[in-house]
């Protein structure tokens, strides 16, 4: 399992520097749905934005919230 992380623009662009372009709500869903972890941090100031974003995804996509608990859980031990 892999942690991605995304930088998140305050255009509300999203950038994963693992992948190396820019990500969408549906390509952070779908790392997600594979298992893996993401962490969301604030272009700038890496300030973590995690939990806003994932609010986020589960409000524009299908995300099931026991993987979001899930997910938060992941973030909590890292």
């Amino acid at each position: 399992m892999t942690t991605y992380i995304i930088k998140y623009y305050k255009n509300r662009k999203m950038y994963s520097q693992d992948l190396s372009r820019y990500v969408n709500l549906t390509d952070c869903k779908r790392l997600i749905d594979m298992g893996h972890t993401v962490k969301f941090l604030e272009h700038g100031t890496d300030k973590d934005v995690t939990a806003k974003c994932l609010r986020e995804l589960v409000r524009k996509t299908d995300l099931d919230t026991s993987i979001l608990l899930n997910v938060l859980q992941q973030k909590d031990s890292l």
